[in-house]
């Protein structure tokens, strides 16, 4: 019995920030399948796109082509449960193009062959609460309920809170929490030493330098003995905790709404921000004119405040953001918030949930060796 693989490539917009993203996820996947074709419990690996183009760009992929349907609409778990068929069983590992840009090939062969070996139904995700990739042995499970996953990442708490199924997630770590997003997770990969070689040479190939100073910067506070940091965002404990073990800094937390796309309150305009509400009263250069006589770095993921607001601007302003280039941000407050960041006496890290989270661990595996 061999495990089939089921691999999303999303599409993403015309703008040169977002093919970058694209580009990178791309790059992403390549190292993705190449690993899997090490693996002796892979057998088919089904790519599901809207992109027909891939096809002939990636022809030497081997792979099986699966083209989204232009006659409706794109819901994630009714593509997914699509996939799977009516009478689906054995053991699938569905992932995202950017979900395992360092994950070690033992993590991932263990990982498939407890799923594999178990007689009850079972899955194994990167993260429980948030999933970007999920080895699942419960098909059927999933098939029951597509309404309830809008995004890949509700799939471990809908199968273990909803289903009932023994759901799994794996230690935080770089490997298991880095995803790609947004341009910051590439910014950081760009520095890490385990990048894949596909996507390592894709980033050379199509440097930010420029763009990535502010992440240069932050590594050496965070390489600093006694230097102060500040997380803002979904931040866990866990990677709060994996900071303080691996580092020598002083750290400052304003951890809010952890699991917001996950639990539905994003969808439903029910996040609430105490930092988005004392920005807004002070404004962001009063905001961080304060936050750096308490910081030498600050690591922001945005989106908690975007969400606060009830607003959420293009993938274009959000990336071009995340890169620290507000003359290119169409939205008044996401520009003015940007400036202000960059402006600072101290470098601000800007991005989404992974500059708390995988791009956070991989940042401390840089500075600790």
């Amino acid at each position: 019995m061999t495990v089939t693989a089921l691999l999303f490539i999303g599409d993403e917009g015309p703008g040169p920030h977002e093919r970058w993203v694209a580009g990178g996820r791309l790059a992403a996947a390549r190292d993705a399948i190449a690993l899997l074709k090490t693996l002796p419990d892979i057998g088919p690996i089904v790519v599901a796109t809207p992109d027909h183009t891939l096809a002939e760009q990636c022809a030497d992929w081997p792979v099986r082509w699966d083209f989204d349907s232009p006659a409706e609409p794109f819901h994630f778990g009714q593509r997914l449960a699509n996939l799977l068929g009516p009478n689906a069983s054995g053991t699938f590992f569905y992932f995202g193009a950017g979900s395992l840009p360092l994950l070690p090939r033992a993590t991932l062969a263990q990982a498939l062959a407890e799923v594999m070996a178990s007689s009850t139904p079972c899955a194994i995700t990167n993260n429980l609460l948030s999933s970007d990739w999920l080895i699942f042995n419960c098909p059927e499970a999933v098939r029951a309920r597509p309404e309830r996953l809008e995004r890949d990442n509700m799939l471990g708490p809908v199968l273990a809170f909803e289903a009932g199924i023994n759901v799994r997630g794996l230690p935080a770590s770089a490997a298991t929490r880095l995803d790609i997003d947004t341009p910051a997770d590439l910014l950081l990969l760009g520095q890490h030493p385990r990048t894949g070689p596909t996507l390592a040479e894709y980033l050379r190939a199509h440097p930010r330098d420029r763009e990535a100073a502010r992440w240069r910067a932050a590594a050496k506070v965070l390489a600093t003995p006694g230097s102060r940091i500040t997380l803002i965002g979904r931040v866990s404990s866990a990677v709060w905790g994996h900071v303080e073990k691996h580092t020598r800094v002083w750290t400052r937390v304003f951890s809010e709404e952890r699991g917001m796309s996950a639990s539905g309150r994003q969808a439903a305009g029910q996040v609430r921000s105490l930092v988005a509400e004392h920005l807004a009263h002070i404004g962001p250069v009063a905001f961080f004119e304060s936050l750096s006589q308490m910081a030498d770095a600050v690591f922001f993921d945005t989106r908690v405040v975007l969400a606060h607001q009830r607003r959420w601007p293009s993938a274009a302003d959000r990336y071009a953001s995340d890169l620290g280039l507000p003359d290119e941000i169409e939205d008044d407050v996401l520009r003015e918030l940007t400036r202000a960041a960059l402006s600072a006496s101290m470098p601000v890290v800007l991005g989404g949930h992974g500059v708390v989270a995988g791009d956070l661990y991989g940042i401390v595996e840089i500075v600790s060796g």
